[in-house]
């Protein structure tokens, strides 16, 4: 008994040193951010599919923004070298969805834009990637890494989190490429210390996958 205490006693001393107070206000960001994520299975019945996923958006949106300005806006030095890292980045991202693209495990080319779609489809190239940004490669990334020596487990955990969380997806290939894209994406926050950067390619890359699954204006 004594034994157990005193480990635990270890734990919460080596745990609460490393952990300061904003990164437990990141980890309670992050659960409400897939709280609310999940909140349509009461909202649906209520107030309808499309209002529903449009308040999901909004409120997720004014949450990420609060939270950016409050604990990220001030790390945001944006210089030539930072950029060229994050082109290089996005030609990868581009390369993968490309390459996902050609091998027709994919829905491009059944997409219509329609007045009543494209307000929902704005809002996944622009206000998704931001809002993702900030929870998963700000909050849940900067939680994680104060825990280990390492960015292996920061990022591998980020990653398998950000791809599981798109319960839309259901096949393998689809979350292996999530996660893959989330790797990048982290390498990306942690080499220039931006979300901006990170946020510019996930937005690029969303633009990209809908202007190449899109069939018609309507």
């Amino acid at each position: 008994m004594m034994m157990a205490r005193d480990i635990m006693r270890r734990f919460n001393v080596i745990f609460f040193d490393k952990i300061k107070q904003k990164h437990f206000f990141f980890l309670f960001v992050f659960i409400l951010h897939v709280s609310i994520l999940f909140a349509p299975g009461t909202s649906i019945p209520v107030i309808g599919m499309k209002k529903t996923i449009q308040s999901i958006f909004t409120i997720e949106f004014i949450v990420g923004i609060i939270v950016f300005f409050l604990f990220f806006f001030k790390e945001e030095l944006i210089s030539i070298e930072k950029i060229k890292a994050a082109s290089v980045a996005l030609f990868i991202l581009l390369l993968i969805q490309f390459a996902y693209y050609s091998l027709g495990t994919h829905n491009a080319g059944l997409m219509t834009i329609t007045k009543n779609n494209i307000s929902t489809i704005l809002m996944l190239v622009l206000v998704a990637p931001f809002y993702e940004e900030v929870f998963y490669r700000g909050c849940l990334l900067d939680f994680l890494k104060p825990l280990t020596s390492g960015l292996i487990f920061p990022i591998m955990a980020t990653s398998v989190t950000f791809s599981l969380i798109h319960t839309q997806y259901s096949s393998l290939t689809d979350h292996f490429v999530l996660f893959f894209i989330s790797v990048i994406l982290c390498a990306v926050r942690i080499m220039t210390k931006s979300l901006l950067l990170p946020y510019v390619l996930h937005m690029l890359m969303n633009l990209f996958v809908f202007s190449i699954s899109v069939q018609g204006f309507y």
